[in-house]
């Protein structure tokens, strides 16, 4: 006689419920995009840019110079299926280069103007 006793869950599965309860999965998967541009897009491309934030569905990115936003704008298409197979999602609809000074070391100015 073992009343009271519950079913253990693994605390994953509680967490991913909980998300899901509470509508965060969305803010999760466009987190996640801009922490991990470096790994989304690779060492060369993250020494030069820096995804910022991601506002309706746009991610924003800051690169250092019109060169760079130019380069990564011919490469939106691939960069945007790219983000989407990280996160898992169709999260990220559009990304807006925007020209600020994204360093080596995730230093940034203040941006200067969108592409």
């Amino acid at each position: 006689m073992r009343q009271g006793l519950r079913r253990v869950e693994p605390i994953g599965k509680i967490l991913a419920d909980v998300v899901r309860n509470l509508g965060l999965s969305r803010k999760l998967s466009e987190q996640r995009a801009v922490v991990d541009w470096p790994q989304i897009v690779g060492r060369r491309i993250a020494e030069h840019s820096r995804a910022t934030r991601v506002d309706s569905g746009r991610l924003f990115v800051e690169v250092d110079s019109s060169v760079w936003a130019q380069e990564l704008t011919l490469m939106k298409m691939t960069i945007l299926r790219q983000v989407n197979d990280r996160t898992g999602s169709a999260t990220i609809e559009n990304i807006h280069f925007v020209i600020g000074g994204a360093s080596r070391h995730g230093a940034s100015r203040n941006s200067s103007r969108e592409d």
